[in-house]
């Protein structure tokens, strides 16, 4: 009930008495007639005439009723008894007002749609329609889509010429924020959150007082508009967090302190880097965009709120390059690769190359026309450093993930070299098993290494064994990740050791606590 009053309380305020919303009805000279005198509304209105004085009788009593309840029980009387009466319109719109003044949800939309079968374009009960359509959803996706017809419909509805302007202006500035927030509901179930955007953005738009952004039902479709620019592909962070904090600040508890953490987790998202444990704990410049966003006037943002994006956090390539770079050894054995380019969401990364690698493939050329790096530039310690330092998951990330260079140098120390590869078996036939080495590819059930037999296994292993191959590099794929080898066989199981008893024992005997 207090939604619906709060709501719809400036939509009323035109009808005040319901007045304006229903013409006032005099008796003419002749007998039994009644003509609309048509109080408040432009001389160019069509009079209505109640021809019958028990009609007309019946009509005073209905609209002379001061309990809405009342006045509605009357109305109904009314319209029972007079199905057809000129007056038939004038006092659906009043019987509307009537429930909603008396609380009732359920009738007051009952009395709009039956109103709009006789004025498809009323103004006032396509308001009320979307409005509680929309409430009364509860996230069914069916009536969203229906209140955001209606809102359509309510939209692009013609004046009614027995409106009066001023009133017209009254009770289009009322209903068009209803009709975009349902139109952003309907957006947002459907995931299409470009379009809600653009409809919680008309609806903002469409307040004529900022002040009354700043309290419910608008306080609400900001956080709503925020939360779509979170959602959308990619997503955009810098306005999700003008939003957010922006409905923060006028919120009451306890949604206040809630939708100022979501505002502030995405600000250090977009702001702080990864590694930045002081601006993790204390953002700078979040207090300055608080107090923006606290003046009712910005209702969006304002021309110099520009807040700083935190560096792109590094690529897989780079986290690559920093594995063989970080070795002293391997300083400057391969090129860097170049840096990645922060989107507009708030520093994520391009996606790393997607190409297909193998031993044989080239490494790019250099400037004069040379590969980058070959196996024989690379210095001998690094190349020691990268066989007998890099763990074998490590070497398998730089494999996958690497520029050319860095996998080349890579794999100069992996080709042909035959290793032990413990793993967890994914699948297995007499020929071939595939392992997941890696605890990611593990946990995925992935496999990552793929152990071609020297000769038919007799014994096949289940999905899922922990079992270790002996196995020689061959080859490998960067996307998706694959380390090929050959040559494989079970490694020869460990003989029990044997222990023999001394020549000579002593047994000690221990003795129970307290006996003899």
């Amino acid at each position: 009930m207090k939604k619906l009053v709060s709501a719809s309380v400036v939509l009323l305020s035109v009808c005040s008495g319901a007045a304006v919303c229903t013409p006032a009805f005099a008796q003419t000279s002749n007998t039994g007639q009644a003509t609309a005198t048509g109080t408040g509304q432009p001389a160019n209105c069509g009079a209505v005439t109640i021809k019958e004085p028990a009609e007309y009788n019946a009509y005073t009593n209905a609209i002379s009723q001061s309990q809405p309840a009342a006045k509605a029980q009357a109305i109904e009387a009314f319209l029972q008894q007079y199905p057809n009466s000129a007056a038939k319109q004038s006092l659906l719109e009043a019987l509307m007002a009537s429930y909603q003044q008396a609380g009732d949800a359920a009738k007051t939309l009952d009395a709009a749609k039956r109103l709009l079968q006789v004025d498809p374009n009323n103004l006032r009960a396509l308001t009320f329609v979307v409005y509680l359509e929309h409430t009364q959803a509860n996230g069914n996706q069916a009536q969203l889509a229906q209140a955001a017809a209606d809102a359509q419909k309510g939209l692009s509805a013609a004046k009614d010429q027995c409106m009066s302007d001023a009133d017209y202006e009254k009770v289009k500035d009322a209903a068009t924020p209803i009709f975009y927030s349902a139109i952003g509901a309907d957006s947002v179930a459907k995931k299409d959150y470009k379009g809600a955007i653009d409809a919680y953005t008309k609806e903002l738009k469409s307040y004529k007082d900022p002040s009354q952004t700043t309290q419910v039902p608008a306080l609400l479709d900001t956080v709503y508009l925020g939360q779509a620019y979170l959602q959308q592909t990619p997503p955009d962070l810098k306005d999700a967090v003008w939003f957010l904090t922006r409905a923060a600040q006028f919120a009451k508890p306890p949604y206040k302190a809630q939708i100022e953490n979501t505002a502030l987790y995405w600000y250090k998202k977009y702001h702080c880097a990864q590694n930045n444990g002081a601006c993790m704990a204390n953002p700078d410049g979040y207090q300055q965009i608080q107090q923006a966003a606290a003046t009712p006037a910005n209702i969006f943002p304002p021309s110099d709120y520009n807040p700083t994006p935190a560096p792109p956090p590094p690529s897989p390539a780079e986290l690559a390059h920093q594995a063989i770079a970080g070795i002293p050894a391997c300083a400057n054995a391969t090129p860097a690769p170049p840096p990645t380019q922060a989107n507009q969401a708030g520093g994520t990364p391009n996606p790393a190359d997607g190409a297909t690698t193998s031993q044989n493939a080239t490494p790019p050329a250099g400037p004069a026309g040379a590969p980058a790096t070959t196996p024989s530039s690379i210095p001998a310690a690094c190349t020691d450093a990268l066989k007998n330092n890099v763990a074998l998951a490590d070497k398998e990330f730089i494999l996958a993930n690497g520029d050319p260079a860095d996998q080349a140098a890579v794999w100069s120390v992996m080709n042909g070299v035959t290793a032990q590869v413990p793993g967890q078996v994914v699948s297995a036939t007499p020929e071939q098993v595939q392992l997941a080495v890696t605890q990611d590819a593990q946990q995925a059930n992935k496999a990552d290494f793929t152990i071609n037999m020297k000769t038919p296994l007799k014994e096949m292993p289940k999905q899922g064994d922990k079992v270790t191959f002996i196995a020689t590099f061959d080859s490998y794929t960067q996307n998706p990740p694959m380390i090929v080898m050959k040559d494989g066989e079970a490694p020869a199981a460990k003989k029990a050791p044997v222990h023999h008893a001394p020549a000579h024992t002593t047994t000690h005997h221990t003795r129970p606590h307290g006996a003899r």
